[in-house]
């Protein structure tokens, strides 16, 4: 199984949860991740990989993260059926709680209509927002972070939705 991470990041909050990801993903299964900047990549590689992560903050009032808005179009040239895709984000659930995590549901819907299966869908509990297009059935479509009001709480949630990915996927820890 091929995994990639593919994120967008402005102040390094997405960088490092993409990072923290790998690096939690790598410890627990004997599987190479490789991680892409969107900035600086060719979205298209995406193609190469049966399990996709992309990861996107969301900023200003419901909208992506700058590199997304670049290289979002491009996601129509790839062909997602039969990819498993998870998403995770950075938000300010304090500062924009009727926009919290948007462009999680953006890209997830998104890539959904292109063929793709979302998994990792995250609880909300423990949350304080209005409104997401990111909910679906109650829950976020991805791993839902804000180092802005839950700074302490991000390692923990990165913990527990890897565990929650491993499981969804099937993958096999090598502490087992």
């Amino acid at each position: 199984m091929r995994i990639g991470i593919f994120y967008g990041s402005t102040l390094d909050n997405t960088k490092e949860a993409a990072e923290q990801i790998k690096v939690q993903l790598e410890s627990d299964i004997s599987i190479t991740i490789d991680l892409y900047d969107v900035a600086t990549c060719d979205v298209q590689d995406m193609q190469s990989y049966d399990v996709v992560l992309i990861g996107c903050s969301t900023w200003n009032i419901g909208e992506l993260q700058d590199d997304w808005y670049d290289k979002f179009s491009q996601l129509d040239t790839i062909d997602f059926t039969g990819k498993r895709v998870a998403l995770f984000g950075c938000g300010d659930e304090g500062g924009y709680p009727d926009t919290y995590q948007d462009a999680i549901g953006i890209i997830g819907k998104h890539v959904r209509e292109l063929g793709a299966t979302i998994v990792g869908y995250w609880s909300t509990e423990g949350y304080d927002f209005i409104d997401s297009a990111a909910l679906e059935d109650g829950k976020f479509m991805g791993l839902a972070i804000d180092n802005d009001n839950t700074a302490g709480l991000t390692d923990s949630r990165i913990q527990m939705w890897v565990q929650q990915l491993m499981r969804e996927l099937h993958l096999e820890s090598v502490h087992a």
